[in-house]
């Protein structure tokens, strides 16, 4: 199981680092156009945006993978490692279940609001919205795959 998440991490990190050159050169040329030119293309903003939302919820989920998260370690420190072990299965537990909640939730909110269109893009809201359960979903199964180490 190790093996299929390494590479799942490695795809996604393959994937974040797409987007985030696509984002670079679809700022940088907007820039340079509307400042140069005088002329923008239409919906770059809004596709930079979706990229950047993309590569927030894929880039949570791979700092669980790694235990890289937003922590503040003061007290569980002083804690005798039996017990760090210990609380850490739980935060894992707890986030499995929010995450999978958030998802469950996320469809739904997708459902009524999804087909509503971009302004400028004119693609559905939910190109945008389904980050949220797929940033949730590989955050819970890569909690599930620490668990089970």
């Amino acid at each position: 199981m190790n093996s299929a998440i390494e590479k799942m991490t490695r795809t996604l990190e393959l994937l974040l680092t797409i987007l985030l050159f696509g984002m670079f050169l679809m700022i940088a040329t907007l820039v340079v156009l509307r400042y140069a030119i005088g002329t923008t293309i239409i919906g770059g903003n809004e596709a930079t945006i979706v990229a950047f939302i993309y590569t927030t919820a894929i880039g949570a989920s791979i700092a669980i993978s790694r235990d890289e998260h937003i922590a503040i370690t003061y007290f569980t420190d002083k804690l005798s490692p039996d017990t760090q072990r210990l609380l850490s299965r739980v935060r894992l537990v707890l986030l499995t279940v929010l995450n999978v909640t958030i998802a469950f939730l996320a469809v739904s909110w997708i459902q009524r609001t999804g087909i509503f269109l971009m302004p400028t893009l004119g693609v559905p809201q939910l190109v945008a919205q389904l980050s949220v359960p797929l940033g949730c979903l590989l955050s819970a199964l890569y909690c599930i795959g620490r668990l089970v180490r």
